[in-house]
């Protein structure tokens, strides 16, 4: 089976967040640090997110925290071989598609494509036909990989995943889905992931509570997964990555 490993990169805080601490070349430093672990590790492909940048912004983003992202990743791609995709929190996939055309990404990941939910941040809307309009006018190949159901948030309507993962490919164009659990670190539902992947014939990712314990019961039934949380020391995810968890976590799958 060919199936996808993504792990997670959290920068630390970007400039124009409460948390930065002033020094973007620490932002950098831990990257790398976090960057190397993952691929000695036995991973090569990542997602970047500006996880540190809590409270998330609804859209857009600061200008100063796109910018910074940029220069982050930019110096990621030029220093290291290996394979990535960005996500703006909260959900500026506008400027995550920009910043993955300009760095080299092949993919960006989007919390709400379609529809709407509630969540810390408010009422966050889908993004599907600004996103769109802009690969179209770069003729841009960056694959949109678009969450349904997305976790740390409740719908406004429709809430059977079937129906709410159609309306995303379908309707709304995106390259595959990523199902989750309600928060960070929370496995997926086995039973849902099953019977969506009898149904949908598009890319399906797992993105929450993947662990070396569970990965392949998972991965029987999707695509690939995107792993970050257990990666991290002590299972914290906050930490930086142990390169002992990567590697732990490699051994384990039987793919």
């Amino acid at each position: 089976m060919n199936k996808t490993i993504v792990g997670m990169l959290h920068l630390l805080p970007l400039p124009g967040s409460p948390n930065y601490a002033g020094d973007l070349d620490k932002v950098l430093d831990r990257a790398k640090m976090d960057l190397e672990n993952i691929l000695e590790g036995g991973i090569n492909t990542v997602n970047i997110e500006n996880y540190g940048d809590i409270p998330f912004s609804r859209l857009p983003a600061n200008p100063i925290t796109i910018s910074s992202f940029t220069k982050i990743v930019t110096k990621l791609e030029q220093e290291y071989d290996f394979d990535f995709g960005v996500q703006v929190m909260r959900n500026d996939a506008v400027s995550g598609l920009s910043i993955a055309e300009v760095t080299g990404a092949s993919f960006i990941r989007v919390n709400v494509l379609t529809g709407a939910v509630v969540a810390e941040e408010g009422i966050i809307e889908g993004i599907a036909r600004p996103v769109l309009d802009l690969k179209s006018l770069l003729k841009s190949k960056v694959k949109i990989f678009a969450d349904v159901l997305v976790k740390h948030a409740v719908p406004l309507g429709n809430q059977n995943l079937l129906l709410s993962a159609k309306a995303t490919l379908e309707r709304n164009m995106a390259d595959g889905i990523i199902v989750t659990g309600d928060i960070t670190g929370k496995e997926a539902s086995l039973k849902e992931l099953e019977n969506l992947h009898k149904e949908i014939n598009q890319p399906i990712l797992v993105g929450s509570g993947i662990n070396k314990n569970n990965v392949n019961n998972f991965l029987k039934y999707c695509d690939g997964v995107i792993v970050g949380t257990s990666l991290k020391e002590d299972g914290q995810t906050n930490n930086p990555i142990s390169k002992n968890n990567v590697i732990e976590f490699v051994k384990s799958l039987d793919y």
